[in-house]
């Protein structure tokens, strides 16, 4: 860059000195992709699926304890009262790969424990053997390792009756569907956290007298998680969210509602 003469009384010290100003002056107009910007913080965005008693959706509305929560949480930091629905295990695999969402409910197992943020705990469930009530009362948790059961697919719980030694395993893509096939005489039994088969056993009408507890099998915490994406700050501010919620009575009249 040139410069023209010194004006009277200027010294060429002082030219210098307010080239090199104008110089640092232009700098702050370099483009963004030569200087280094900080990236925002994602925020965090709730998503779910088909869980009862825990979330989800009637006649187009979300619903669940989990969601609920969700909502009141969102409520309390000022942001919006959203949780976007999945099909099947798609939310969890989206959250686990990265994209800035929390999830729920999601069980706290081994494989999962290092890719996830654990922020909330929901409640402890036992996974159990359903079958119709109308089976053969010698039908237990041996003869049905030769027979045909039925998980919520994606669910890492088959793993518990594969170590087991279950031998003939399918999935179905929810909870109704696994009651259906249990109805219908697809399956010898279904294999299902306790509280998310009953609770699919009243939204679809029928009456639990229909089924019978077999055994339990294995146990779980589930959780509201999110994203490693989602840095710690931001995670904090969630958990502190629902701490505020327990000491106001908010979560207690939730599960209340909800039958936990």
């Amino acid at each position: 860059m040139r410069f023209g003469r010194p004006a009277p009384g200027c010294s060429r010290r002082s030219v210098l000195l307010w080239g090199g100003l104008g110089l640092a002056g232009w700098a702050g107009l370099v483009p963004g992709r030569l200087r280094a910007q900080p990236r925002p913080e994602p925020l965090l965005h709730w998503v779910g699926g088909d869980l009862p008693p825990f979330v989800w959706q009637a006649d187009g509305r979300g619903q669940g304890y989990a969601h609920d929560l969700a909502l009141a949480m969102a409520r309390r930091l000022g942001r919006p009262e959203q949780v976007q629905f999945f099909p099947g295990a798609r939310g969890v695999k989206v959250t686990a790969e990265g994209e800035p969402y929390g999830v729920f409910p999601l069980a706290r197992t081994p494989d999962r424990e290092q890719g996830f943020r654990w922020l909330i705990p929901l409640q402890r469930v036992d996974y159990t053997l359903f079958v119709r009530a109308a089976a053969p009362p010698e039908l237990g948790l041996e003869s049905l390792k030769t027979h045909k059961v039925v998980v919520l697919r994606g669910s890492p719980i088959i793993n518990n009756l594969r170590a087991a030694g279950f031998q003939q395993l399918t999935d179905a893509t929810s909870y109704r569907d696994m009651l259906r096939m249990l109805d219908e005489g697809m399956v010898a039994a279904a294999y299902a956290g306790r509280p998310m088969l009953r609770a699919a056993m009243r939204e679809a009408q029928l009456a639990p007298a229909r089924y019978r507890e077999v055994a339990n099998l294995g146990e779980a915490v589930l959780y509201m998680a999110c994203s490693l994406s989602i840095g710690a700050e931001e995670a904090q501010r969630w958990v502190e969210a629902h701490k505020a919620l327990e000491a106001d009575g908010t979560a207690a009249r939730l599960r209340e509602r909800y039958g936990l």
